[in-house]
């Protein structure tokens, strides 16, 4: 054993520590088992020869190449070699517990609100308010909404149009517009002036028609005229009008827009003037046109070029007859009332007669 001792211990120097450890180990085990061999034996206590055991082979451990780390190695554990009676272990050694922390990687959330942008818009200031055709029964005078109180009246203006160098075309007339819009829940009627000096006359003429347009700056307003060939006469057979204002009250302009083809007004014989005081034309609904203090004459013409021969309008021909009427209703009652006074005085008073 001690051979085999020395040998270990010699080849020891190429071992690891490790193998070194257990070689340590065996020989505190044989130095154990040989002292350990003797012991007395009856009363006498007479030393018994030691006897020596046979001993466990113990193979020499496997040398694992050196790695250069920072970490050693785990430990072998070494063979267990049984001296005598005793078997030893080695006591194992335990690696060392490694410690892991894990840090949780902390998470930033940075929420960053999209910023919203609102563009309003305004809304565009002028409004287009389209006012349904009417079609007008063939009158000679139209009736007029709820009056309202007239501006100051606006002085008149004389338009003409010409096929050429000859005249079709001559009005002389005031013309006012009246036109209902709202005023917060309230409906109001507005009145508009057409000024003579900022109106111009445009259109054209055949023998058939005759289309004559007044544009103003705030709008415009067309009159078209035919002829019935067959009366020899013209009318109004159609009107159409835009005007774009600010009325009283209201904080934005408003256009205002009105169509009627279906008229038959002003009705004059060819080569004659028609003359009226007020016509209202209901151009659509809640949109009308007044044509006041008027003299109108189209198509046909006098040598003069000027108006031809005066055909008033129903209306103003009624106003002389409701005179007249009205004046011989007094002038008999002034006379009943005589005759009645007369008849009075010649009856004879009662009373006493002479004898």
């Amino acid at each position: 054993q001690l051979r085999d001792f020395f040998v270990r211990l010699f080849s020891a120097a190429a071992m690891s520590p490790l193998s070194i450890l257990g070689l340590l180990w065996t020989l505190a085990a044989f130095a154990q088992g040989s002292g350990g061999g003797v012991g007395c034996v009856g009363e006498g206590c007479r030393p018994r020869p030691a006897t020596l055991q046979p001993a466990t082979a113990v193979l020499a451990p496997t040398l694992a190449p050196l790695k250069p780390a920072s970490t050693p190695p785990s430990p072998t554990s070494a063979p267990t070699t049984k001296a005598g009676n005793h078997t030893i272990h080695p006591k194992p050694t335990s690696p060392k517990p490694t410690n892991h922390t894990t840090h949780p990687v902390p998470t930033n959330h940075t929420t960053h609100p999209v910023p919203t942008n609102h563009t309003t818009h305004p809304a565009p200031t002028n409004h287009t308010t389209h006012l349904m055709p009417t079609t007008t029964r063939p009158a000679n005078h139209t009736t007029r909404p709820p009056p309202t109180t007239p501006p100051s009246p606006v002085p008149k203006g004389t338009y003409t149009l010409r096929n050429k160098k000859a005249l079709c075309a001559m009005a002389t007339l005031r013309i006012q517009l009246r036109v209902q819009y709202m005023l917060g829940k309230k409906e109001k009627w507005g009145i508009f002036y057409i000024q003579p000096n900022k109106t111009k006359a445009s259109g054209k003429c055949d023998d058939h028609s005759v289309n004559m347009t007044l544009t103003f700056p705030q709008g415009y307003i067309t009159l078209r005229f035919r002829t019935n060939a067959k009366d020899k006469t013209f009318y109004l057979q159609q009107m159409q009008t835009q005007l774009v204002y600010r009325f009283p009250g209201t904080t934005k302009s408003t256009t205002y827009a009105a169509h009627n083809s279906g008229l038959a007004l002003m009705t004059t014989h060819l080569n004659h003037s028609y003359q009226c005081s007020n016509v209202s034309v209901e151009a659509g609904i809640h949109f009308w046109v007044d044509l006041e203090d008027q003299q109108l004459q189209v198509f046909q013409f006098p040598a003069s070029q000027t108006f031809g021969p005066v055909e008033k309008c129903p209306a103003d021909k009624h106003v002389p007859v409701v005179a007249i009427v009205v004046a011989v209703l007094l002038i008999l009652l002034i006379v009943i009332v005589v005759v009645a006074y007369l008849l009075g005085r010649r009856r004879s008073p009662a009373g006493y007669q002479s004898i």
